[in-house]
């Protein structure tokens, strides 16, 4: 039986290496090989669901950080002599971390016959926060790590479209969009609850937040929101996550003039759902330096039907402006509140055919086959 490598340093989105590894088992006897460090609660992991191999790797505390970058660059090392191991005969590599590309287009380049696809999860050292950190020469090494070696995969997956436009001089012929997929949570019973609540004359808003309350969300533009949103109705913002942003958030909200209402971490989709259906729009919002199309939270508020109010350009702008899903704001708020009055109650029945083509599993293992087809052909 040919062989397959999967790898990822990290297993934060467990259910896409899943999904991948169970396409490629289809042909394929896989191995799949992970960092044993875990990258969001800085300790050893061990303890992840797939059936993997650890790449032992130097522990880190800062995110931005030398040693973060020499612990990426000893995984990909490690991993390029676990491949001459293994002899794969396909390699799918999920990046970040960036130093994987040059290792993996060093392996290609040692093993023509490999075929190799590339997925790109998100853009380092684009989203770094801080903008003059970016142009100094461990930055710009890391980039090109990245940039220089995508044209030797066979095929490059990107997590949205905004990653092509970034990326687009550096594409090899063959590229695709592999959104983030989940189960859907809402059904035509919720659409019809959605309808006749919006058909109800009101003086109040009521606000969804969901996920990370971390320095990416645009804490700045959220305020300004509800301020002059507080001078037409009254507002409600129910909030389900956590993080070190929470009490500057919560705060925030309250100065404002907003009803803040707090429910933690929840991981039950039917309970959050509970909780945000209530809710007229949900909160999609991240400062401008972050270099992203499309959320992971934009995903789950479609899985529950809920409209956004979004600044996030690229797919989920454009999702917005082409199919009416919610409202992008740009900090008009008299052009905000026209379309609020004007909203529809079709826009639960988009967002539902919507998520149904394009983030559903059966529409991530479509795009994953297409992929794996016109590498194999």
């Amino acid at each position: 039986m040919k062989k397959a490598v999967l790898i990822s340093c990290f297993d934060t989105h467990e259910k896409r290496l899943r999904l991948i590894c169970e396409l490629l088992q289809k042909e394929y006897d896989v191995t799949i090989l992970l960092s044993d460090f875990d990258h969001i609660a800085k300790k050893r992991n061990g303890n992840s669901k797939l059936k993997c191999e650890y790449i032992h790797v130097m522990p880190y505390k800062k995110n931005i950080s030398v040693k973060r970058l020499y612990s990426h660059d000893e995984f990909a090392r490690k991993t390029y002599h676990k491949l001459q191991t293994i002899m794969p005969d396909l390699i799918y590599a999920v990046i970040p971390p960036n130093s994987i590309a040059k290792y993996c287009a060093k392996y290609k380049l040692m093993y023509k016959k490999v075929k190799l696809i590339f997925d790109i999860m998100d853009m380092w050292p684009e989203s770094v926060p801080l903008e003059r950190l970016k142009r100094t020469w461990p930055f710009r090494i890391w980039k090109d790590y990245r940039d220089q070696n995508l044209r030797f995969a066979d095929f490059v997956f990107t997590e949205c479209e905004l990653y092509q436009f970034y990326l687009k001089k550096y594409l090899p012929p063959k590229y695709g969009v592999l959104y983030l997929a989940k189960d859907h949570v809402i059904d035509y019973e919720d659409i019809a609850f959605r309808k006749r609540k919006n058909q109800r004359n009101s003086d109040e808003i009521i606000l969804g937040y969901l996920g990370s309350i971390n320095h990416i969300i645009d804490i700045g533009g959220i305020e300004k929101l509800i301020s002059e949103l507080g001078k037409h109705f009254r507002i409600t913002v129910k909030i389900i996550g956590d993080g070190e942003s929470r009490e500057l958030f919560i705060d925030t909200l309250k100065r404002a003039g907003a009803n803040v209402l707090f429910y933690g971490v929840i991981f039950d989709d039917k309970k959050k759902f509970e909780i945000l259906k209530e809710c007229d729009y949900a909160l999609n919002m991240m400062i401008d330096s972050v270099k992203v199309g499309l959320t992971i939270k934009s995903i789950d508020y479609f899985s529950y039907g809920l409209p956004l109010i979004n600044n996030i350009k690229g797919d989920t702008w454009k999702l917005i402006n082409e199919r009416g899903i919610g409202i992008n704001f740009d900090g008009d708020v008299n052009a905000l509140l026209k379309k609020i009055e004007c909203s529809d109650n079709e826009i639960y029945e988009r967002i539902y055919e919507i998520f149904q083509k394009q983030f559903t599993i059966e529409a991530f293992q479509n795009s994953v086959k297409k992929g794996l087809d016109s590498v194999q052909g």
